[in-house]
């Protein structure tokens, strides 16, 4: 199987999973398949252009969808502390000459918030693109502080009740976030019982996590 048809089959893989999925744990395997799609892609793109492949790496922390990282770069989240974090060439340019990375970013409560700011439930998903490089030994580096990090039980007390407490009578509001330009969309809706964090009414399934997640 050459690293194209490895891509291919990558993708189709965490369709049929996302398919299938009923709860936010059935997330990890569908972005951790992405991931390996993506490497794969990526790896059989610098073939065609008679480059090296790349290394097997994390992908980008601030966007999976960039595929690999290239290096770490120190970062800090704003009022957080400075931490070596994975980001792909383009990203890692733009911290050096001191602008903000492009960070994928998801509908809460009808406002765009960074992914790694978003409330608990996203967890599994987050998680499942870095489950095969350290896990939660890695995200526990990087999400520490942040809201979903305290959905981790990764400092909840510095975030407080901020996304609510998880018992399903939030306010998941189902929005999209209308995507970012790349043509593959960001719809990252609630589910339309407070979140699936909580364990109130059946909600409306798991809103939309865009054409390409």
């Amino acid at each position: 199987m050459t690293r194209h048809e490895q891509a291919l089959e990558a993708y189709q893989r965490a369709s049929d999973i996302f398919d299938r999925a009923k709860r936010p744990e059935d997330l990890a395997p569908v972005s951790e398949t992405l991931e390996e799609g993506r490497y794969a892609m990526a790896y059989a793109k610098a073939v065609l252009e008679g480059k090296p492949p790349p290394e097997r790496r994390a992908p980008c922390f601030f966007d999976p969808r960039h595929g690999p990282s290239t290096e770490d770069v120190e970062w800090a989240p704003p009022g957080g502390a400075m931490r070596p974090v994975p980001a792909c060439a383009a990203d890692a340019l733009r911290i050096k000459e001191g602008f903000q990375p492009h960070g994928r970013q998801v509908a809460v409560d009808g406002r765009p918030t960074d992914y790694w700011n978003a409330p608990r439930h996203y967890g599994p998903w987050a998680g499942g693109y870095f489950n095969g490089f350290g896990g939660g030994g890695l995200m526990s580096t990087l999400l520490m502080g942040s809201a979903l990090g305290a959905g981790l039980g990764l400092g909840e007390a510095a975030v407080g009740g901020l996304f609510g407490d998880g018992d399903g009578d939030g306010d998941g509001d189902g929005d999209g976030d209308g995507g970012d330009g790349d043509g593959d969309g960001d719809g990252d809706g609630g589910d339309g019982d407070g979140g699936w964090g909580g364990d109130g009414g059946d909600g409306g399934g798991f809103g939309d996590f865009g054409g390409d997640f």
